[in-house]
């Protein structure tokens, strides 16, 4: 089974858009990064994120749907509340799964 802890997600955070990458945790909370940043909704990130994945051999199928179903709650959360900055820490509490960082907020 799949850890989700062992990924995180990076967010940055603005009315206009949703910023994205996929950092690996490894031990002494170091990290790191699988993916570049995909923007919401300038780019399919979801869509580009699933390729990415596919392109790395050592991430196993299971974690790749964990990411992608992630990245999906973390959309979801947004668009529900991108005209509210505060809402983030709400996320952070209704989604002990979700390990993430905000990198900025806009």
């Amino acid at each position: 089974m799949a850890n989700k802890n062992y990924y995180l997600f990076k967010i940055i955070w603005s009315k206009n858009y949703l910023g994205l990458a996929v950092d690996k945790k490894l031990q002494n909370n170091l990290t790191l990064p699988l993916t570049t940043f995909f923007f919401w909704p300038r780019e399919n990130g979801w869509q580009l994120l699933k390729e990415e994945l596919s392109y790395k051999p050592w991430i196993s199928k299971e974690d790749s749907i964990n990411i992608l179903n992630e990245y999906t709650k973390i959309i979801n959360y947004w668009l529900l509340n991108a005209n509210n900055i505060e809402n983030i820490k709400k996320l952070v509490l209704d989604s002990s799964e979700l390990n993430f960082e905000l990198l900025a907020k806009f």
